[in-house]
């Protein structure tokens, strides 16, 4: 029935065995980005707080630049999962091409007005005095690089789509890795300073883009990339937009919630600024590690709701909870009980140590949720429903986080300011459960269609 092997593994292979290795090669390559993002925050925190201000300050810019290409990314790998389970490649070519391309475009005109409204955006962004010489030197050699993180972003998604995780894996981990290499170098070898390590993130991702596009134009990808195949069209871009959509909601309220978090820490000063970026270092180490589990699981889940294999669904997305909850605990034990240690890694600086591990200690007390609220915000993506997905996106950095980030440093002072974002997660939980909730009748009702519709096919079978 399936023409080759990565699609038949997506609709054979017993579930728990398929999401392990879906997963691994996914969380490896989080693993390793998550490790860069903490190894860069290290090698820029040596040459000052300043420093890390200016990362931290430049954080909802990149969140910008990653979030069109993550729109088209998880929004093309969410349809183009679901046609190879209907077995239509031809469209699924379409799709994939159609996404590339756009998003090159996309980057270009991007490119070229974040460097044009650059200062203006860092002050939006919280820069004060003190770090804008930083932030300007780190931040525009980034904007120039977004034409390679957003194609990253977007070829990344679409390559686990079709089941191939460990090419995406190889692509993420080569770029980090080199990364890693290169941080050192430029920033104090060859003296470059902050601007070295905006330099080796460029360089990186331009070297994962060519290996993705490589990879797309051999005889290993299910997909053929091909410029004629370039086709937009209005349903190509609403199925990708259903499930884009949400992504972007997300990614730039993020960026809001990143942007009045600096503001309000810098407030408080360059110190708080510091202890803030170091934090979300941190915690995304947990959030990469956790996305590696779900990014296994969405075209496992898309590919089986497509082929309306009902069991293998409902078994996927047990196993994956289970395992993103286990994760998460562990995660809590280390935060909450090592927090000094872990920060301590980052900055020697007393003060900086004492605030940023009190705010990873609060941070940590909703990892043990975060599991089953990323696999059901994945679920939603996978299935194609746009709606949920868009409400939740709208709940964590936006409609819990922002009044949460005004309200709680009134009553609280420093630590509220620490307190908003777990509180918004613990919000969005109890969302998430009630959203769950309809989803899962759906499938049920999905599970009992499809058992009428064996029924009929072995009452036919043997009437024939």
């Amino acid at each position: 029935m399936y023409k080759d092997e990565k699609t038949k593994k997506l609709a054979t292979t017993p579930i728990p065995q398929l999401l392990t290795q879906m997963s691994i090669p996914a969380i490896i390559g989080m693993l390793v980005s998550a490790v860069y993002n903490i190894v860069d925050t290290i090698f820029v925190g040596r040459i000052g707080t300043e420093a890390i201000g200016a990362v931290t300050i430049a954080f909802p810019l990149f969140m910008v630049i990653s979030a069109i290409g993550l729109t088209f990314g998880i929004g093309s790998a969410s349809y183009i999962s679901r046609l190879l389970g209907e077995e239509n490649r031809e469209m699924a070519n379409r799709v994939s091409t159609t996404s590339i391309v756009t998003t090159f475009i996309l980057a270009v005109v991007l490119a070229a007005g974040g460097l044009y409204f650059l200062k203006p955006l860092l002050r939006l962004f919280g820069a004060t005095e003190v770090i804008m010489p930083y932030a300007v030197n780190y931040t525009a050699i980034i904007i120039i690089g977004s034409i390679f993180t957003m194609s990253n972003m977007n070829m990344n998604n679409m390559v686990r789509a079709e089941g191939s995780a460990k090419m995406s894996m190889i692509a993420l981990s080569t770029g980090a890795i080199l990364n890693i290499i290169l941080d050192p170098l430029l920033i104090f070898t060859f003296k470059m300073g902050i601007a070295g390590a905006s330099t080796a993130t460029v360089i990186a991702q331009a070297v994962s883009t060519v290996m993705l596009i490589g990879f797309y134009k051999s005889d290993n990808s299910v997909l053929d990339l091909k410029l004629r195949e370039f086709r937009p069209s209005l349903s190509i871009y609403t199925e990708i937009m259903k499930i884009g959509i949400p992504t972007l909601i997300r990614q730039l309220l993020s960026s809001v919630a990143m942007t009045l978090l600096n503001n309000m820490a810098a407030t408080y000063g360059a110190v708080v600024v510091a202890s803030v970026g170091i934090i979300n270092r941190v915690f995304s180490f947990g959030f990469f590690i956790t996305a590696g589990f779900t990014q296994g699981f969405q075209p496992v889940a898309g590919f089986n709701f497509g082929a309306r294999k009902i069991e293998r669904l409902k078994e996927s997305i047990k196993v994956t909870v289970k395992r993103t909850t286990l994760f998460g605990l562990i995660l809590f034990a280390v935060f909450f009980f090592f927090n000094r240690e872990v920060i301590g890694v980052f900055s020697q600086d007393p003060e900086v140590i004492k605030i940023a591990a009190m705010g990873l200690r609060l941070y940590a007390v909703v990892l043990p949720l975060m599991g089953f609220s990323i696999t059901t915000n994945t679920l939603f993506q996978a299935l194609g429903h746009g709606i949920p997905a868009t409400i939740l996106s709208l709940s964590r950095q936006g409609i819990f986080f922002i009044p949460a980030i005004f309200l709680l440093p009134n009553y609280f002072d420093l630590k509220g300011l620490f307190m908003a974002q777990p509180v918004a997660d613990g919000f969005t939980f109890l969302l998430t459960v009630i959203l769950f909730g309809f989803v899962y009748k759906e499938i049920k009702e999905l599970e009992g269609e499809a058992g009428i519709r064996n029924l009929n096919l072995e009452y036919d079978s043997e009437g024939a």
